[in-house]
């Protein structure tokens, strides 16, 4: 089944019209990020898909994400585009954007950390076999892992147990750009 096809056939199990599912995504996500009923008619149609437009519907219709697209074309990949991001965080001097499907076993993340700033790390369970990977884009990028410090440049990369103790830092003249991917994902 398309995922075109599903949207519709689970919109209408559920008694709701697409005027019904714009309503509920206009209250969840208020006037500027809404996506509008035009645009809801339009993905029934196979004529748009945004992830991000795809997660305001289901968040209207009241599923999940994996049990929208169970049994669909996109239920073993996804292309998640640079204009749907999935979700953002912001803290003094980063943004770190999820540049992962929500439905895989790893986290990968997509940071700018300016110049001078820490980027807050958790460590995993000590239980468990979970890796981190880092990736250096642009910049600099200290990388301490344990008792060691490792300078990383643009091209570079390390991956680690992430229960060990670490930490990034960017003592760079330059915002430094870098991808996370931790597996299994931990917060």
């Amino acid at each position: 089944m398309k995922l075109y096809e599903k949207l519709k056939d689970v919109r209408e199990k559920q008694g709701l019209s697409i005027q019904d599912v714009a309503h509920n995504i206009l209250k969840i996500f208020g006037d500027r990020k809404a996506i509008s009923y035009r645009t809801i008619y339009r993905m029934e149609k196979g004529q748009i898909f945004k992830f991000s437009n795809i997660l305001q519907v289901a968040y209207a219709m009241g599923v999940t994400l994996p049990t929208l697209l169970k049994g669909t074309e996109l239920e073993d990949r996804q292309i998640i585009r640079k204009k749907d991001c999935l979700d953002e965080f912001r803290g003094e001097g980063f943004i770190a954007k999820v540049v992962s499907s929500p439905l895989r076993s790893f986290l990968g993340l997509h940071v700018q950390l300016q110049t001078k700033k820490r980027f807050p790390t958790v460590p995993s369970p000590a239980e468990g076999s979970y890796e981190k990977l880092i990736f250096i884009f642009k910049g600099t990028l200290t990388c301490l892992v344990g008792e060691e410090k490792h300078l990383l440049k643009a091209h570079d990369s390390i991956s680690f147990r992430s229960a060990i103790s670490h930490g990034l830092e960017n003592n760079g003249k330059k915002t430094c750009e870098f991808l996370v991917f931790e597996n299994p994902k931990h917060f």
